[in-house]
């Protein structure tokens, strides 16, 4: 599996629209890369044996089973892992910021949160950004160990909280929008994170998004929000706490937390 180091040649994918984003939209590509490699493989059948046979292309279908163990570790290397990743979460986040000023002309906004999604004791970084509630983008990025992070898994985010099923422990998100909703749960899928259920509701009029999630059992998770509207402001930041609760600092404020 091909890892990518720290965060620098990182692209946001950035959604509109209302409707539900599709998540999960790489099967095209895979199929494509598939079907150049069978032309290749066609091609490469001599003369003498098209006389005799015809080249058959069998097209492997992508697995959608979730992984019951995505991640085969020793201890000593989920150890590691979790050493670097409490030395990496911090330059990171401020490295995925910069990035972002230095696309959006010296202002930026985004979220970032963590959790474990393969339950391997060591979390994964959790960003959303964007530039309006309806174009923001998910992006997941697990701790390499040896170089820095890589994303496992990109989603879209307008008008999406993270949450977790607190039955199943498994990522979720919740996405609403004009009496509309889509409860998506994530898991792994061949060493990605992917959208594995979803589940819509219309919301009646004297519904709550929050009354929908706890009969669910679905818990918000906390998060930080960092904003810079210009090249001249410093920056804010605000502790969103899963209580509903919120606390601001006066600076961009790029720390881990449980």
């Amino acid at each position: 599996m091909k890892k990518v180091i720290a965060i620098s040649c990182l692209a946001a994918l950035m959604l509109t629209g209302c409707t539900k984003p599709n998540n999960n939209n790489d099967t095209e590509s895979t199929t494509a890369a598939a079907t150049t490699e069978a032309e290749t493989t066609t091609e490469a059948v001599t003369t003498e044996e098209k006389t005799t046979t015809e080249a058959v292309t069998v097209l492997k279908e992508p697995d959608t089973e979730p992984l019951t163990e995505p991640f085969t570790e020793s201890e000593e290397t989920i150890k590691q892992r979790r050493e670097m990743f409490y030395a990496d979460v911090r330059p990171m986040l401020k490295l995925y910021f910069d990035k972002l000023l230095e696309e959006n002309g010296g202002h930026a906004y985004m979220e970032y949160t963590f959790y474990d999604v393969d339950k391997c004791t060591v979390p994964e970084v959790i960003i959303k950004e964007g530039n309006s509630e309806a174009e923001f983008t998910i992006h997941v990025f697990r701790e390499d160990g040896f170089d820095g992070m890589y994303q496992i898994g990109e989603f879209g985010g307008g008008h999406t909280a993270l949450c977790y099923d607190a039955d199943t422990d498994k990522l979720v998100l919740a996405w609403a929008q004009m009496g509309a909703m889509n409860i998506s749960s994530l898991d792994m899928v061949d060493y990605k994170l992917k959208e594995v259920t979803s589940d819509e509701k219309k919301l009646a009029p004297d519904e709550e998004i929050d009354d929908i999630l706890a009969e669910e059992n679905i818990k918000k998770l906390a998060y930080i929000s960092v904003y810079k509207p210009d090249e001249e402001s410093a920056g804010y930041s605000i502790i969103h706490h899963a209580d509903g609760t919120e606390e601001r600092k006066e600076e961009l404020y790029f720390e881990f937390f449980e």
